[in-house]
């Protein structure tokens, strides 16, 4: 649908299949699209937490290049898992690790263009870790900030505003200003020079409904770019620059949390084979202790009743199995990876 009412103005679009039900993910261009490539993140959350959905989605970074004037340029799209409890947020340690790979997939995918631009929902405040990471690991400067470093965070909300038709009233004693996790982001290379004509949120209400068109705003950023024409030679330029002392400590901080999510994904592989071994006793206690054959030759509800009982005592029995070898022992390997990763970053 939105492909059909953009095409006018914007004929070329590009959505990234991703997971169960679609990354949520896309791109619509004035300008042809000339190359596509999609990265899904290791941490998706976990899908036994149907109700977040996260994980049925694939989650990841897209990435569309597009060639404008002779500038090559790589727009990224993304989309991080969300918080759900700020006071007791257990993907922290997923949202941290998706920025390490946004950070990573942008620096091996980006050599050869004129510019990169990194737009979605990072569900990540200024204050928090994951921010500190892309901008500094990852090289990436925040629009707002450029534009409008003058003014307070709080002018620069994009979710739980106070005008929205879709914030909880709750949400509001938290984040009275909104709170800002939806970016533009941008690096450009040396061949290029970039200044920031215009930042602005939201695109008013839907005519008519005077409803918001989603509990988020949009971000909307014009640039404007120029190529140089004096290129600094790639001779002078070092192969690959040191780590920054802003870079080492929020990869260092970052190792820490990683260490925290590891502890936890241990622990619920232990619960869930707790699990196993709890329930099993149960189905064991039913057949052989619990249940009189005599009587459920006399009720039918009975022998139904505890025919159901075996029944999702053995499905549960199976969950917790797939869970605890297969899901879990995944995440833990995913955490482990990108705690490897930024460890050879640290030389460590």
């Amino acid at each position: 649908m939105l492909r059909e009412k953009l095409k006018k103005k914007m004929p070329f679009s590009h959505y990234f299949y991703s997971g169960a039900i679609g990354s949520g993910i896309c791109v619509f261009s004035k300008f042809l699209i000339t190359e596509t490539m999609y990265y899904c993140f290791h941490l998706n959350g976990h899908p036994h937490k149907i109700f977040h959905g996260d994980w049925f989605g694939g989650k990841g970074v897209g990435m569309c290049s597009l060639l404008i004037d002779g500038l090559d340029i790589n727009l990224y799209c993304t989309h991080f898992h969300a918080e759900y409890n700020p006071g007791h947020d257990e993907y922290e340690a997923h949202r941290l690790a998706q920025a390490i790979e946004l950070c990573q997939f942008v620096r091996r995918t980006s050599s050869n263009c004129d510019m990169v631009i990194v737009a979605g929902d990072f569900n990540t405040t200024p204050a928090q870790l994951g921010y500190k990471v892309i901008t500094h690991y990852g090289n990436l400067r925040d629009v707002w900030r450029d534009k409008n470093n003058e003014m307070g965070e709080e002018s620069g909300g994009t979710c739980e505003l106070p005008g929205n038709v879709y914030t909880d009233p709750k949400n509001l004693t938290m984040f009275p200003h909104g709170s800002r996790i939806d970016y533009i982001m941008y690096n450009v290379k040396e061949s290029c020079e970039v200044s920031v004509s215009d930042w602005q949120t939201g695109i008013g209400k839907i005519p008519e409904l005077h409803i918001n068109y989603s509990d988020h705003e949009a971000v909307i950023v014009k640039f404007s770019i120029n190529k140089r024409e004096e290129i600094p030679s790639v001779e002078n330029l070092p192969a690959q620059k040191p780590l920054s002392r802003e870079q080492r400590e929020s990869l260092q901080e970052s190792l820490l949390v990683l260490d925290k999510g590891v502890a936890r994904c241990v622990n619920e592989e232990k619960f869930f084979q707790s699990m196993v071994f709890v329930l099993s006793l149960f189905l064991y206690a039913i057949n052989n202790w619990l249940v009189d054959p005599m009587t459920l030759e006399d009720s039918l509800l009975m022998a139904f009743s505890v025919s159901c009982t075996k029944l999702g005592l053995a499905m549960a029995i199976g969950v917790s199995v797939w869970t605890s070898l297969i899901l879990k022992r995944a995440e833990f390997h995913a955490l482990v990876a990108c705690k490897e990763d930024i460890m050879k970053l640290l030389r460590v």
